[in-house]
């Protein structure tokens, strides 16, 4: 992969994932109090779709970078881990990027009515400053390459 084809998936990535934070406040409002157990379903898939995507856009710039990602059963850790360390992520966003991580795992294996709401809206509030900080964190690192 090339630096521009690297900056194509990047485009596409964050894309898909304004596309999926536009569905996201289509539904949450956070002057609305009273959710259904659907809707709290759907904007924590949302969330968790949206950390997804993140995961997908720095565990490609690891490998543009040639350093080691491959499937294991800590993989999600390490993509965060490596990001931080080599200087993608600064402190403050590794440390917010591990909550949606912690949130994401603990998504898939539990029921939804077991997730304080207070837990999804904490993440749903600050999701558009979390993606505007990670896209000015790619594109520096980008102009170091």
């Amino acid at each position: 992969m090339i630096i521009e084809e690297l900056n194509n998936y990047l485009d596409q990535e964050f894309g898909n994932i304004d596309r999926v934070v536009n569905e996201l406040f289509s539904l949450y409002k956070p002057e609305k109090s009273e959710y259904t157990l659907a809707e709290q379903a759907a904007v924590a898939a949302f969330i968790v779709n949206i950390y997804s995507g993140i995961e997908k856009i720095l565990k490609q710039m690891l490998l543009f970078d040639k350093l080691d990602v491959h499937d294991s059963p800590e993989w999600h850790e390490k993509v965060l881990r490596k990001s931080s360390e080599i200087g993608i992520l600064p402190p403050d966003l590794f440390k917010i990027l591990s909550s949606y991580l912690a949130f994401r795992n603990y998504y898939i294996y539990t029921y939804i009515f077991n997730i304080k709401w207070e837990n999804i809206t904490a993440l749903a509030d600050t999701v558009n400053d979390v993606v505007g900080k990670l896209k000015t964190e790619i594109t520096e690192y980008i102009q170091t390459i």
